[in-house]
């Protein structure tokens, strides 16, 4: 890549292929099914750490240097609640209960990421998976069966927009420890 180019990149939570075939399960059922809705393709699953934009390759080193001093547990995410919001009209998957070490590992990206020179994130954190995209809240049960996602790895993806909709593909990954 050279020196100029820039990449949109995130760093996010990626599910392994059973996981996301669970999932694609899940949301194949109703009340899922009966939402009329654009749904995010399964490749697509993620829960975003943390939206970097638009990065020259100065930061985007910088990032992956950050990431590389970051050490964390693995731990265990619990998807049990369904969710709408009407500004994006996403519906999406997330946790009643965040786990600490999750958000240890927000606060450490983003407290790193100040040091690259990206301002930081304004609102609170909080982990979703989308999987409806210009969707309707009508349908959406306020909790679903418990999905257990056990988190051993965080990723950093490069985001490329294509006519037919995002691809995302994984740039590095690091492994939590345990």
């Amino acid at each position: 890549m050279s020196p100029d180019k820039r990449q949109r990149l995130f760093f996010a939570l990626w599910p392994d292929e059973a996981l996301r075939q669970q999932l694609k399960r899940l949301l194949a059922k109703e009340p899922f099914r009966a939402i009329d809705a654009r749904p995010v393709p399964p490749e697509n699953f993620h829960i975003t750490l943390r939206y970097l934009g638009l990065l020259p390759v100065s930061q985007r080193v910088c990032a992956e240097q950050i990431a590389d001093n970051i050490h964390a547990d693995s731990f265990q995410l619990v998807l049990d609640q369904a969710g709408y919001w009407r500004s994006p009209k996403v519906a999406w998957l997330g946790a009643s209960k965040i786990p600490p070490i999750l958000l240890n590992l927000v606060r450490e990206l983003e407290t790193g990421l100040e040091l690259c020179g990206l301002e930081p994130e304004s609102r609170s954190y909080q982990p979703h998976l989308t999987f409806l995209r210009k969707a309707r809240p009508e349908a959406l049960p306020s909790t679903i069966p418990p999905v257990i996602w056990q988190v051993d790895r965080f990723v950093l993806v490069h985001s490329i927009t294509l006519p037919e909709g995002v691809r995302y593909e994984i740039v590095r990954s690091w492994n939590l420890c345990g």
